[in-house]
């Protein structure tokens, strides 16, 4: 299944006029052979991005790693059983 950035949503600052806070990523991919499909949102921080950039001139990084986090939250562990607290 490739998946694809199907969206970019920036979440400007309410006390900084102009500074973007965040940007959402939406991933998008489907597989026709089995009719599957994935969609989700991953938030990146400005404080997540690489010292200097920002969303505008790191687009690129940004993606990577709300791609990163996206496999992590991917990563769910294969045993179902649950604990109470």
């Amino acid at each position: 299944m490739q998946v694809n950035v199907s969206n970019i949503v920036f979440n400007f600052s309410s006390t900084t006029p102009g500074q973007v806070d965040s940007a959402n990523f939406t991933f998008y991919g489907s597989d026709p052979s089995t009719g599957e499909f994935l969609n989700n949102t991953v938030r990146v921080e400005k404080a997540e991005l690489p010292e200097g950039a920002t969303f505008f001139t790191g687009l690129d990084k940004a993606q990577t790693i709300a791609r990163q986090k996206l496999l992590k939250y991917l990563a769910l562990p294969t045993d179902t059983a649950t604990t109470t607290a």
